[in-house]
């Protein structure tokens, strides 16, 4: 079984990272937009952070924007 921290807070993501209790993080526009900061350096600290798996919703309704968010 892996656990993931649902999560955009940085202090709580590197909070649980070390307890050495999470495996990922998922999060999504919501809980970003509640941290009051850019969208995509956000995610890109997260991401820098997280040693494991990280999942993000796209914010982008159709298929070419999914994509480019992707990258």
């Amino acid at each position: 079984m892996k656990i993931f921290l649902d999560s955009a807070n940085l202090a709580q993501i590197k909070e649980a990272i070390g307890w050495a209790a999470i495996d990922g993080v998922t999060t999504n526009p919501t809980l970003v937009a509640k941290e009051g900061r850019e969208f995509f350096p956000l995610l890109k600290e997260i991401c820098e952070t997280v040693k494991g798996p990280v999942s993000m919703e796209t914010t982008s309704r159709d298929a070419a924007g999914m994509i480019e968010e992707g990258r």
